[in-house]
């Protein structure tokens, strides 16, 4: 197991990893308990490394330590491992965050959030996640039911949350929210636009719902054009209410489709299938400052398309890639290979079909 697969498994926090563990490596990982930061955690032993251990808590959070620090003091139990229940987790929450911010509790979520703020932040991080699996499961996509109790941390103002991020070593900025792998919350604030925290959130709360419920893979790489182009066909307020997302029409990304046609003007445009090819082929596309518009705008241009108008092959393509094996490589050759199988096409067929609907939208 190499550092950068190890990067991959805290990134993407493991939702019924103890099933995928035990049956990849033939017995259950052990249940454990070690300190971490001083407090008394516990949670499954999932990998092992010279100098690093992965354990995943009770809450979802996924923790990375020194085995070979004597202050972690990690002791295999002779219990079973269970989640957390959920009035325990907010007990430790309300101790966390303390004065000035109460916890609420809906079927899915515990909502921490600044006292008085009504039931806001609940509704829509509630009416988000029912939203996305009903949206993805009518289309065919396999959900699984979550483990643990999601967390969402809405923050007073925008310097409370970045002192947030900073508390999880969230290096993020120009943003108003985020989902974390690391520790399985979102994160956002009360203040500002909020049109655009809301859509936010709508996004970020994509993210961890897809995370949660199996849409995608915990133990190996989910190409990102597929993550991001989720999230981004959940920003729009009609993808997470049915009256107003009726229409197709309300159910559009204005942002990605306006860059969309200023960016790639024409239907058969050689440049949008392009990056069509290089968002299949791989993720550099997102790590470029001046290319990172782009593949927003394309991954939400793709998977809109499929969703809207081949939804079994929507279904097809995200199945596949969240029941790769666990802790293997995704060649460039094999994520190719996958989408031509997923939609029984050429990619730069596809690439034309999603052009000619982009632009008649």
């Amino acid at each position: 197991m190499n550092v950068f697969r190890l990067t991959i498994l805290i990134a993407t926090l493991a939702i019924g990893i103890a099933h995928d563990c035990a049956s990849t490596n033939g017995q259950a990982p052990a249940f454990v308990e070690f300190l971490d930061s001083g407090r008394i955690t516990r949670g499954l032993k999932l990998l092992d490394v010279p100098g690093e251990t992965l354990i995943l808590g009770r809450d979802g959070a996924m923790h990375s330590i020194n085995s070979r620090d004597p202050r972690h003091q990690i002791q295999v139990l002779n219990e079973p491992y269970s989640p957390i229940p959920v009035p325990e987790l907010r007990n430790q929450l309300r101790d966390e965050y303390g004065r000035g911010f109460e916890v609420h509790s809906t079927k899915n979520f515990l909502i921490v959030q600044p006292e008085g703020r009504g039931d806001q932040w609940p509704k829509l991080f509630e009416e988000s996640h029912r939203s996305f699996c009903d949206y993805v499961s009518k289309r065919g996509v396999k959900i699984r039911e979550g483990r643990f109790p999601m967390v969402a941390v809405v923050m007073p103002d925008e310097q409370a949350m970045y002192r947030e991020f900073k508390k999880w070593d969230i290096n993020m900025s120009r943003v108003a929210g985020v989902y974390s792998g690391k520790n399985n919350r979102v994160i956002t604030h009360d203040g500002g636009s909020s049109d655009f925290v809301k859509a936010t959130v709508r996004h970020e709360a994509a993210h961890q719902s897809a995370f949660n419920s199996g849409v995608h893979s915990r133990l190996c790489d989910t190409p990102k054009w597929i993550s991001e182009g989720l999230g981004q066909m959940f920003e729009p307020a009609g993808m997470t209410n049915r009256r107003r997302g009726a229409q197709t029409s309300d159910r559009i990304n204005l942002d990605s489709l306006t860059f969309l046609k200023r960016t790639y003007p024409h239907r058969n445009d050689e440049d949008f299938a392009a990056d069509v090819m290089q968002l299949f082929s791989d993720d550099t596309m997102f790590e470029h400052p001046k290319r990172v518009s782009n593949a927003y705008a394309v991954s939400w241009a793709v998977m809109f398309y499929l969703a809207e108008r081949e939804p079994q092959n929507f279904a097809r393509i995200i199945n596949v890639t969240s029941s790769r094996q666990p802790f293997t490589d995704y060649p460039r050759t094999q994520r190719l290979r996958d989408v031509e199988e997923a939609v029984d096409s050429n990619i730069l067929e596809l690439s034309k079909r999603v052009s000619w609907f982009v632009h008649s939208l």
